[in-house]
């Protein structure tokens, strides 16, 4: 388990897909095991879907994690990270963003195949995650102006940090 007894990751694979589910909140506390996760599931050749119909929130450190994850993994068109189960809470966060076209989002997700468990989780050092929650803001301001002047004294910050 994750962080607060009410945030967790679960995660399963099975017929070479990931499947990821988020309880609560995903923050910059859980970014750094999701993002090892998606990425080693990828580099295996692996879709993901993130089934959020739990998710209560995503805070931008995770969002930009996903997006850069997401921008990342296209096979043609087709982007290889699908959320689903999305809720209008995070839906506006993501409208609000501008990143509905960036993000394949989708209504009913698929049931998982195979037996979730609690996403691994492995010490990250403050550098790590600082780091990390510097590329996440810096990929959100990449997509739009108006994520720019949202996120510049984080950016501002984070580089002072690190």
């Amino acid at each position: 388990m994750i962080g607060h007894s009410n945030n967790r990751i679960e995660v399963a694979q099975g017929n070479g897909t990931a499947y990821v589910r988020i309880f609560g909140r995903g923050t910059f506390q859980v970014m750094a095991d999701f993002r090892d996760f998606v990425q080693k599931s990828l580099d295996g050749g692996m879709g993901v879907f993130i089934d959020l119909s739990e998710c209560e929130t995503l805070d931008s450190s995770f969002i930009g994690t996903l997006v850069a994850l997401s921008m990342k993994s296209k096979k043609g068109d087709e982007r290889l990270i699908k959320l689903f189960n999305v809720s209008e809470h995070v839906k506006n966060i993501l409208t609000t963003l501008g990143l509905m076209n960036i993000l394949d989002v989708r209504d009913a997700a698929p049931v998982g195949e195979g037996q979730y468990s609690a996403l691994q989780t492995t010490v990250h050092d403050k550098v790590e995650i600082t780091s990390l929650m510097l590329d996440a803001h810096l990929t959100l301001s990449e997509i739009n102006e108006r994520n720019a002047l949202e996120f510049k004294d984080v950016v501002e910050f984070l580089r002072h940090q690190s």
